[in-house]
Formats: structure tokens, sequence, C-alpha cells
């Protein structure tokens, strides 16, 4: 299946069964409903079939499952969730043998009403089923109608990278192809989305907004936010699409950075005004978990040694999950030359969303002294070739 399609089918006052809090892990049984005029619960519930999953983990549907997690136990193959009822919100469910294996098959859910929910770990994950949920059915018809409609190019899409892998087939040719599919796949959804201004097409929106940076994907939730931040004023989805949609507006070179709050690795709340280099400063939204991330950190090395002594800095920003053991641990890895490190443990101040960062890893923003953006996403050569013209 085409890039594309793997990263939208991927997409993320609570009272929760398992909670994890600054970094620690704390497990409770799941409480049963409470009932009433002034109170009533909602309760995701269900088993897992021949897994040995000793945790299901519950993030939201509009956050990267490395971003925050719930923790809800398995016992004797059984597990519950309880929360208040309220906004219909999305989950995404995978059980945590999935995270060790390195495939994580979330299945989406919507807490709408009280679930029931069977789930079997990695790559048995189509036979997921829901009872309980119009939202949760309804939501994965929709899109499995649309990858059914598209099933035919995706297959030669497919059969063409493997191709031009090997040499057969003109790159130039096959991303014309994958630009025409982007182009027909968001179509259907906007026909979707102007037919069923429903809470499912606003959990699609999400969907694609997160899962990959692309230009075509914001312009079609620009399009449609205005009418569903009407229709749904007070749902959470309408703050996180907003900033989210605000983010990607301000990181354009130009415009000013967003400011923003993280914690260094004391656990310190930090400005990162007050960490701006004197003449040049690159942002690294990284983590731990994030290959490509690291990766593309790497490619700055050369470029922060020959221009350090300049008034060139780098700032790891780092998105992480449960404690900083993971970044701790990259840090001694890598042993990276520069030494200034923030962190947004369980996105604690909502950072990525501030930039409009994707899921599909992570960013880096060039910022001068001021905190005007010079560059966004550039790579090594692009960042040297600007330092260049100014230290």
């Amino acid at each position: 299946m085409c890039r594309l399609v793997q990263l939208t089918l991927f997409a993320f006052c609570m009272t929760v069964a398992s909670i994890i809090a600054k970094g620690q892990e704390t497990e409770t049984t799941a409480k049963p409903m409470v009932m009433g005029a002034l109170q009533r619960s909602w309760m995701i519930a269900g088993e897992l079939i021949d897994g040995q999953s000793k945790h299901i983990v519950f993030a939201k549907a509009h956050e990267h499952p490395y971003a925050r997690q719930i923790l809800v136990p398995v016992i004797d193959g059984k597990f519950q969730f309880t929360l208040p009822a309220g906004h219909p919100e999305a989950y995404m469910l995978i059980p945590d043998e999935n995270f060790n294996a390195g495939s994580l098959h979330p299945f989406v859910v919507f807490s709408d009403e009280n679930v029931w929910v069977t789930l079997h770990p990695g790559e048995r994950y189509t036979e997921n089923t829901v009872t309980g949920s119009p939202l949760t059915n309804e939501y994965h018809t929709v899109r499995a109608d649309i990858e059914q409609q598209l099933r035919s190019r995706i297959v030669e899409i497919d059969s063409l990278e493997k191709e031009a892998e090997a040499g057969g087939v003109e790159k130039s040719a096959l991303e014309a192809k994958k630009a025409q599919f982007e182009t027909d796949y968001l179509k259907l959804y906007d026909v979707y989305f102007n037919e069923h201004p429903t809470l499912i097409s606003y959990q699609l929106i999400k969907d694609l907004l997160i899962a990959t940076d692309s230009d075509k994907i914001y312009r079609l939730a620009q399009k449609h936010y205005p009418a569903f931040a009407a229709r749904f004023p007070d749902h959470p989805y309408t703050e996180m699409i907003g900033a989210y949609l605000n983010g990607k507006y301000q990181m354009e070179e130009g415009r000013q950075y967003i400011s923003f709050h993280a914690d260094d690795l004391e656990g310190n709340r930090v400005l990162a005004d007050t960490l701006l280099a004197p003449k040049v400063t690159l942002l690294n939204f990284w983590a731990s978990w994030c290959g490509p991330c690291i990766g593309n950190t790497r490619t700055m090395i050369p470029v922060y040694e020959a221009f350090k002594d300049s008034g060139f800095d780098i700032i790891n920003v780092a998105r992480e999950i449960r404690n900083t053991d993971g970044l701790k641990a990259l840090l001694e890895r890598e042993k990276l030359p520069w030494t200034t490190n923030l962190v947004d443990l369980e996105s604690k101040y909502g950072v990525w969303t501030k930039y409009g960062i994707t899921n599909e890893g992570g960013a880096m923003v060039l910022v001068d002294a001021s905190g005007a953006i010079l560059a966004v996403n550039p790579t090594a050569d692009e960042v040297r070739e600007i330092l260049e013209g100014i230290v």
C-alpha cells in the first residue's frame, strides 16, 4: 500500500483506569460505571484473543501513541477502561506486544457509548471487531470504502515503487502517479465531508492532518475547518485542529517562530526565547522513538562544528513518553556536540501541535536571533548556505 494510505490508516477532564503520570506508571483496575442524574460514565472494555500483552495501550487518536499513553491492564484476557461521559472522542487501542514487535497496528474506537472490543495482536489486527459503538462502525466503514475504491491504484503504485527501486521505472513518472493518486484520494474525502458534516468527518480530517506533511491535506483541512468548528464549538477537536492549522500557517519562512515552554532534563520549565543563539538557532524537534528525526539530527553535526563559534547553536526539543530515560540513553549513545536539550514529556506543553508537526518524522526550524524563521525543514547543505550568508 502506498505511503499516504499507510500513514493515514495509522492515525490519535479524563478519569482513567490507569495513567502514566510524571514519568511513573500507575495501574488501577477500572472502576464500575456510575449512573445518575449528575454523572454518567462510559466504558471501553473487551478481550485480547491469543495475545501475550500485559496491557492495552490507549492513546487519543489525534496524538502519536508515543506522546501520551494510558496503560490498561489485561487480566485473564480481558480489559476495561472507564471515563466520564462527554464529548465522544476517538482512542487508539494497541496491545503492548505490538509495541515490542515494532508494528503498532492501532485500532480506533470512539467513546460514544459502552463499547466492547475484540482485539488480536500483530498481523491479525484486521480481525479486530467492535460492538456498541455506531460511530466506530461508521468510521471504519468509511475508511474501508474509500480504500476499496482506490484498491487497484494502490496495487499499481506499489508495483511501480518496486520497479523504480530496480531501475525499471523513472522516479519522476512514479512521483507523478503518486501525486495524482493523492489528489483523487483526497477528492473522495472532500465529497464525504461535504455530504456528512459529522463527528466522523471531523475525526477523519484530524487523521489526515496529523498523519503526513502534505500541502494538499493542509488546504483540505483549511477548507472544511470553519464549518466544523461552528458545528462543534466546544468539542476538543476544534481547539486542537485550530492550533494545528495555526502552527502550520506560522511555520513559514519570514514569519515569527512560535514561542514555547519546555522542560530541561532536570525538569525545570524553560522559555525557548531565552536560549536563542546570538545569530542563528536550529530548533530540532525530535524524539528518542523517531528514527527519521535521529537520522536528520546526525546530518547537522558537521554544520554545527563549522559554525559553533560564530553565533550558531542547535536546540533539541524532544517529545517523550513516560519518562526521559530513552532520551538520556539516546544522548549518551549519539554524543552530539551541542548540549542544549529540552523535553515536552507526554505533550505537557503541546509543542508539536503548536508547530503543526505531523507524526511523520519531527521537524527542524531555523531562526535568527529575533526569532524570525529563516527556513523550515532545511537540509544540512541549506543550513550551511544560510549560515555562510549571515555569520
